[in-house]
């Protein structure tokens, strides 16, 4: 019959929708985040504001090479216009104030044209490209910190995934203790040595060893639930490893972890508003731009007929010089608002600088503490099953009663769940301070 109970509890137990679908397995927390690179929406957003930023920092370059620009054009001049001209233009003795009519030009007109201009001074230019290219450096480091977010996130519930797991066989084991000895009261008491309340008790027992099983089931499969979206996939995902034991050095207890991503970021966003506030005073430098143009036009009476067309060709080149004068004083105001800005942002690095550093000393000292607690807590949990295991033999040959072993088992229960918080507590400052050194 406990054969039977324990094997049906394991059905119940086995996350609902794993078997008979396509799965996707890891064997490690180096291969989920391999997978989130690829696909988690985050990390895929800020890859896509990256490679838009490397983009604009190209068309930045692009327009300091000249520009060629050319044009073709077709004119039908439906009715044209005449012209007064003065009669003594043509005749000397005409009258004075009178004037003849003219109609100058022909019915079709045919262009074309190239344009070449450069601007060989523009400060304005050069400053945009150092502008853009801060602002990739920017993109950049947000993906940097985008990455470590998720990477948190994922951590958290990769590890929660298997200690619910691991609790989880713990769990098992404690439905056959209780099975074990509400089975033994049963039988004494159906031989009147026990009392229905001491029966009544191991039962509950037994319904509270369950139901923990059960609620840990649920989290487990609402656990595996959250993974999928956090990566992104509709397929099934099932971690092929389980916890090992504390791994002291593994996350470089010693080592100093490099510059967190938020300040990073921070020290990009602060060499954006460095470049912005120079662009912004570059308002106020005078430009230089070259520019060259050829024209030719055909003007003929007949359309598709260039036999008898007059050529007209044009061709000129300039300089052309330009110096703000006045502009009622826009450019000092953006120059104000660009320092302002880069003052905040200064005190935003400074705080958040601050800030990490303190965290890093908080991680590295909760993930020292967090191992000894845990390195105390097996040795007390490993003393309490011995114990355990001698309360249920001294029980199971009648040397002590009922409730002294449903005491001593209760007991068991507490320190298991000790047991877990400390190992819980463990692996969230070590998979916290992985990270800061990983990343």
């Amino acid at each position: 019959m406990i054969n039977l109970r324990l094997r049906i509890i394991l059905l119940l137990l086995c996350p609902a929708g794993f078997s008979g679908q396509a799965q996707i397995r890891f064997s490690s927390l180096e291969e989920v985040f391999g997978y989130a690179d690829q696909n988690a929406i985050s990390i895929q957003s800020a890859k896509d504001q990256q490679l838009i930023a490397a983009l604009k920092t190209r068309a930045a370059k692009g327009a300091l090479v000249p520009a060629v620009n050319a044009s073709a054009g077709f004119n039908d001049n439906i009715t044209l216009q005449p012209t007064l001209v003065p009669a003594s233009l043509f005749n000397p003795a005409a009258p004075e104030g009178t004037f003849n009519e003219y109609t100058f030009g022909r019915k079709y007109l045919y262009s074309t044209g190239v344009q070449v201009s450069w601007d060989l001074i523009n400060f304005q230019k050069w400053f945009d490209v150092k502008t853009m290219a801060a602002s990739q450096t920017l993109s950049e480091a947000n993906t940097r910190s985008a990455r470590f977010q998720v990477y948190n996130q994922l951590a958290q519930t990769y590890y929660s995934i298997l200690l619910t797991d691991k609790y989880i066989s713990i769990a098992i084991g404690n439905i056959a203790a209780a099975d074990s000895i509400y089975r033994i009261a049963k039988d004494k008491y159906d031989a009147g040595i026990f009392t229905e309340e001491n029966l009544n008790r191991s039962k509950i027992q037994h319904r509270q060893a369950v139901q923990q099983a059960s609620n840990l089931s649920a989290s487990l499969t609402q656990l595996y639930n959250q993974l999928q979206s956090q990566l992104n996939t509709s397929e099934q995902v099932m971690l092929a490893t389980e916890l090992t034991g504390p791994q002291p050095g593994t996350v470089g207890e010693e080592s100093t972890a490099p510059i967190h991503p938020q300040v990073q970021a921070e020290q990009a966003q602060l060499r954006l508003n460095e470049r912005q506030l120079a662009q912004s005073r570059t308002l106020a430098y005078p430009s230089l731009a070259v520019v060259y143009q050829f024209n030719r036009n055909w003007a003929t009476d007949k359309m598709f007929d260039l036999s008898a067309a007059n050529t007209l060709p044009q061709q000129f080149w300039g300089v052309k010089l330009s110096i703000p004068v006045f502009n009622g004083l826009s450019i000092r105001e953006k120059v104000t608002q660009a320092q302002i800005q880069l003052h905040q942002q200064q005190q935003v690095l400074d705080n958040q600088a601050r800030v990490s550093q303190k965290e890093d000393e908080n991680l590295l000292i909760q993930f020292r503490q967090s191992a000894e607690d845990l390195k105390q807590q097996e040795a007390i949990l490993q003393l309490q099953s011995s114990s355990d295991s001698h309360t249920n033999d001294r029980y199971e040959s009648g040397i002590i009663g009922l409730d002294e072993r449903l005491d001593k088992f209760q007991d068991l229960l507490l320190v298991q769940n000790q047991y877990m918080q400390s190992l819980s507590n463990y692996y969230v400052s070590y998979y916290q301070r992985y990270l800061r050194i990983k990343l």
